[in-house]
Order: C-alpha cells, then structure tokens, then sequence
C-alpha cells in the first residue's frame, strides 16, 4: 500500500503495513475507519487534523 491514502474525507494520511479495511476502504487507523464517531484524534504523527471535520 505504498502511496495510497486513507479513505477518511479530510485525512491526508498515507496508508501504512497497519491500515484498516471496512467496507472496502482502507483507513489509516482505527479512529478513520469508524469515522471519529466519538471525536477520537487520527493516530498520524503527521499532526492530520481531519477529525476536526468529522460527524460521527
């Protein structure tokens, strides 16, 4: 999965050896996968910010 990106709307993450897939989409983490449902932060170190934008 080397440069594909997570499925969340507003992450900009790359996908990892650790993505999530639901659905058929492939998330970067777990808090993406279940579209921050209870505002949890996107676990990048890249400082991503799309839970922000998120409606759980």
């Amino acid at each position: 999965m080397s440069t594909q990106t997570c499925a969340c709307p507003a992450c900009t993450c790359k996908l990892g050896a650790h993505a999530i897939v639901r659905h058929g989409k492939h998330y970067c983490c777990q808090a993406c996968a279940d579209h921050h449902a209870h505002g949890e932060p996107c676990a990048s170190t890249e400082g991503c910010k799309c839970a922000k934008g998120a409606h759980g």
